[in-house]
């Protein structure tokens, strides 16, 4: 009898990545429906993968080069060497971690082409102002065999996050109406749609929309935010759930939501992935390499105006131009196109 495929998956370090990173890992467990299949992520993530049904298991590695992370290091260069993967793959470049796969003694290690280090085999990265970040990611694949697959993402978690999210909702002042969530947040400043931008369109929908209430979510760094939207918002249909949710019970709130709202980020990839429907409202980032990938509906409003884009200036001499060039009011019609009676 032939010995089980054992296989170790170097994950990516952000939450839309990881996401794009799905269709890679449903590829390989299509390819190799046997395999032991195992992630190696951050542990801040490790929540995105922990219902995941194309794994077996995640393991846990911090993202840096500090010297107290170096015990870390060997103890899981010796951990992973008993485990006795024969092939691994780093969806990113990184030298220290095709190092470490080394010193682990895993005979097979698949990487992009870009990085000297020790690689068994390499892939070169599709470019294009029109090639998907899971696409690239994707490509990976091919090293193994496969030359299609499906580039959609989707998310999972458990029944327990079901109805943590509902208690999290009631507690916050929920009354099980038609939910709409904005997400003003983000991890990059440039990227976010201005805070009074979505107070208005928050008044706008409650006004219009007599079912719905208003949900605005974010992590523990945007409660304050969150919390000015809404003071600002003159209803007890508008409250705040930011900060008090895990990821998984975030995609339990989302999956719930008739319709998410929020700038290019990882929660509008997380609700696109549980199968929400979602407007991403674009700027510097572009909607053909990081947009939303979900099966439900997936509108993105995107205003680059005559920059180039991808853009990663970190000031602006534009003023963020792009993004403020997204008005309430167009959001607010998309959102009504969506949350008209009989469409959803």
């Amino acid at each position: 009898m032939d010995k089980q495929k054992r296989i170790l998956v170097f994950e990516l370090n952000w939450l839309g990545d990881i996401l794009f990173s799905f269709p890679f890992l449903r590829a390989l467990r299509n390819r190799y429906p046997d395999a032991y299949i195992a992630c190696v992520v951050v542990p801040r993530y490790a929540d995105l993968l922990e219902y995941n049904p194309w794994i077996n298991d995640v393991h846990f590695l911090r993202d840096d080069n500090k010297l107290s992370s170096l015990k870390e290091k060997l103890y899981f260069v010796m951990m992973v060497k008993r485990e006795e993967y024969d092939t691994c793959f780093f969806l990113k470049p990184s030298r220290t971690k095709a190092v470490m796969a080394r010193l682990c003694g895993i005979p097979r290690r698949i990487g992009f082409a870009g990085k000297k280090s020790p690689l068994t085999d390499t892939v070169e990265m599709p470019e294009g102002e029109k090639v998907h970040r899971a696409d690239q990611i994707l490509a990976l694949a091919g090293a193994v065999g496969v030359s299609r697959a499906d580039g959609t993402y989707r998310y999972f978690n458990g029944e327990e996050h079901e109805e943590k999210a509902e208690a999290v909702l009631r507690e916050a002042g929920g009354k099980a109406r038609r939910i709409v969530v904005l997400n003003p947040g983000g991890n990059w400043g440039p990227k976010r749609w201005p805070e009074e931008r979505f107070t208005r369109l928050a008044e706008m929908l409650l006004q219009r929309f007599s079912d719905i209430e208003i949900v605005i979510t974010g992590s523990g760094k945007d409660t304050g935010l969150a919390e000015r939207i809404v003071s600002s918002v003159p209803s007890e249909r508008c409250y705040t759930v930011a900060g008090r949710t895990g990821l998984n019970e975030l995609a339990a709130i989302f999956r719930k939501s008739a319709l998410v709202v929020s700038a290019d980020s990882g929660p509008l990839h997380l609700a696109s992935a549980s199968g929400a429907t979602t407007i991403g409202l674009f700027g510097p980032t572009s909607p053909f390499m990081t947009g939303p990938r979900g099966a439900g509906i997936n509108v993105v409003i995107s205003k680059p105006g005559d920059c180039e884009v991808p853009c990663y200036e970190e000031e602006c001499p534009k003023g963020y131009e792009c993004m403020k060039a997204i008005t309430s009011e167009e959001v607010f019609g998309a959102s009504e196109k969506l949350l008209r009676p009989g469409r959803i």
